[in-house]
């Protein structure tokens, strides 16, 4: 039969026919290698059964495995269409040094969406930490797991990611099998993470260049990353606060207790970072917040560097333009100096990739924009600004 093999979100093969025929489960054009059954451990085996799906049989995925989703993202105004404003995705991933996704048809793309969200509960099923997808943050651990055990790529983090996951499920992206994965949305995820691990290393040195003190890493929306931890082993950061939703926060912590058992010895308490419940559509929550964090400096000259991924894209309309402007206000406020800001997300009236049109954005709530880099994708606007410290606005 003539089987065009395409991939599911996680990478594992899918096959995708016309007449529905089934399974040759170990085959693809995008995979060269066809190891013998005995390669794969038995849970990557029954995971993978369950993922393999026609093109045209989504329905053949169990209903119970249908992941229920009310994410509304903002910005969808602008329509998926990119512009001439948004390079490729293999320039922006030959700037930060990143194997690019390969080409694949929108349906390729989507296909592998829909089906990651469907087995999420299947790879969580004996997970005592009970993680929410909120805002696809489980599903971007899951590509940031496939990356971390990647030691060609620059955002290999050892199995940091990976020790993040349910012990048996994690098998279906450990280090043995990532290399048999076509690179789609954790490609498209590893340039961001690659983007910003290099944003905050150089930010951190500017710091350290001007006056001898500390850096803090402020994480906003941070979902299940561990790039704090990844810093702070790095001695890239000092300290480092993560914002998130509670649901978030609580079964974060239950994870980074499991990732603390299993990384005994090899990770300390002060390595973690301080998890803070907010709600970030929540204005004036999150200036108290806000305010508490940087009021904790214990006397020590203090750099701040905020970080933004994927999360602007989530929040209500108005609120990321208020969020930026507030984290100025704050600062200025608590007078403090030498504060930057990181993002890999989507800003609020700019609809491609123009940098003029983020400048403006940026100027207006208090920052100015150093350093620009668009890709494709949702969460397409990367770049990285400077508070002004007398807060006076760019136009």
């Amino acid at each position: 039969c003539d089987i065009n093999w395409q991939t599911c979100g996680i990478g594992t093969p899918v096959a995708a026919t016309g007449d529905s025929t089934f399974i040759h489960l170990f085959l693809t054009t995008n995979i060269h290698h066809h190891p013998p059954m005995s390669f794969f451990p038995s849970p990557f085996f029954l995971i993978l059964l369950l993922l393999t799906a026609p093109e045209r049989s989504q329905s053949l995925i169990p209903h119970f495995f249908i992941a229920a989703s009310s994410t509304t993202v903002r910005g969808a105004k602008y329509g998926p269409a990119n512009n001439s404003t948004i390079p490729l995705a293999r320039d922006a991933a030959t700037i930060v040094s990143v194997r690019p996704p390969i080409d694949a048809p929108k349906r390729t793309w989507k296909r592998a969406w829909d089906i990651q969200k469907s087995m999420l509960p299947l790879l969580h099923v004996t997970d005592e930490t009970n993680p929410p997808n909120s805002d696809l943050c489980l599903a971007c651990l899951w590509w940031k797991a496939l990356s971390g055990n990647d030691d060609s790529s620059p955002v290999f983090d050892d199995g940091l990611s990976y020790d993040m996951l349910p012990r048996l499920t994690r098998t279906v992206v450990s280090r043995k099998v990532r290399r048999f994965y076509p690179r789609l949305h954790h490609a498209n995820v590893e340039i961001r993470t690659a983007y910003l691990d290099r944003l905050v290393r150089e930010m951190a040195a500017k710091a350290a260049g001007k006056r001898k003190g500390r850096v803090r890493l402020i994480s906003i929306g941070s979902g299940y990353d561990l790039r704090s931890i990844r810093m702070n082993l790095e001695g890239v950061v000092d300290e480092a606060t993560e914002l998130d939703r509670e649901d978030v926060v609580e079964a974060k912590g239950k994870m980074m207790e499991r990732l603390m058992r299993r990384r005994k010895g090899a990770l300390k308490e002060t390595s973690l970072p301080r998890l803070i419940e907010v709600d970030l559509n929540d204005i004036d929550e999150f200036t108290k917040v806000l305010r508490e964090i940087l009021g904790r400096d214990n006397g020590y000259y203090m750099t701040n560097i905020f970080l933004f991924e994927g999360v602007m894209i989530y929040l209500n309309e108005s609120v990321p333009s208020n969020l930026l402007k507030i984290c100025a206000d704050v600062l200025n406020e608590m007078k403090c100096e030498d504060s930057y800001l990181c993002f890999a997300d989507r800003l609020e009236n700019v609809p491609g990739g123009d940098e003029a049109l983020g400048r403006e954005e940026l100027g207006r709530n208090g920052w100015e924009l150093i350093d620009w880099l668009p890709k494709p994708g949702l969460a397409r606007h990367m770049g990285a600004a400077q508070w002004l410290a007398d807060n006076r606005i760019i136009v």
